[in-house]
């Protein structure tokens, strides 16, 4: 049956999104992405070689989902952003438009989902690149959404505390991790709250001398 282009393009779309959505489904059940391309095929309901027509390797379908959920990340902050009432063009409004994102936030949730998938795929050594694409990809974006916000406020001045503070999120993620084991319950929600409100408390007072 030969289909028309733009019918061929919907399905073929259709088809990428669908296996995207059973690699996550998959992951988000097992904790972890251990699952064959089999198995992979059957919850997206399509066949091996659809699978393989999409992407060269299960690890590029693993890596791709990933990447997927560190876009909605960045789409997640700028709404945040956005959302936050403009200040009154000084830095003290700046730093607690830039915290206020920070913490709208959920973040262990997303820190928890990329440590399972990239834990155990932690012999390629892309671990520490990818979850440090969280962070590199939403400080820029926040760095941008804020200075469009703040025109009065050098892009400097606003380029600093977003780095700091974003810096010090990929600190406290990798605190969390150690001391939780990336779990997802009220506990560990606490410790996530109690180190960012270290962190935020340590950026807004800084090391002034004594």
């Amino acid at each position: 049956m030969n289909l028309a282009p733009d019918r061929r393009a919907e399905l073929k779309a259709r088809h990428r999104e669908a296996i995207l959505a059973a690699a996550d489904s998959l992951i988000r059940e097992r904790g972890k992405p251990q699952f064959s391309v089999d198995e992979l095929a059957e919850r997206a309901d399509v066949s091996r070689r659809t699978v393989f027509n999409h992407f060269g390797s299960l690890d590029d379908v693993i890596m791709t989902t990933c990447t997927r959920l560190l876009s909605a990340v960045v789409d997640e902050f700028r709404a945040a952003t956005q959302a936050t009432p403009a200040g009154d063009g000084s830095l003290v409004a700046l730093f607690d438009e830039i915290t206020s994102a920070v913490r709208a936030i959920d973040l262990p949730t997303v820190v928890a989902y990329l440590w399972g998938v990239l834990d155990a795929d932690c012999e390629t050594g892309r671990s520490p690149h990818a979850l440090g694409d969280v962070f590199t990809r939403a400080t820029e974006q926040l760095s941008i959404e804020i200075a469009d916000r703040n025109t009065a406020i050098d892009g400097f001045e606003v380029a600093i505390p977003v780095s700091s503070l974003m810096n010090g999120v990929a600190v406290v993620s990798s605190h969390w991790i150690a001391r939780t084991g990336g779990t997802l319950d009220d506990s560990s929600r606490a410790v996530w709250d109690d180190l960012l409100d270290r962190l935020i408390d340590s950026v807004r007072t800084g090391y002034p001398a004594a």
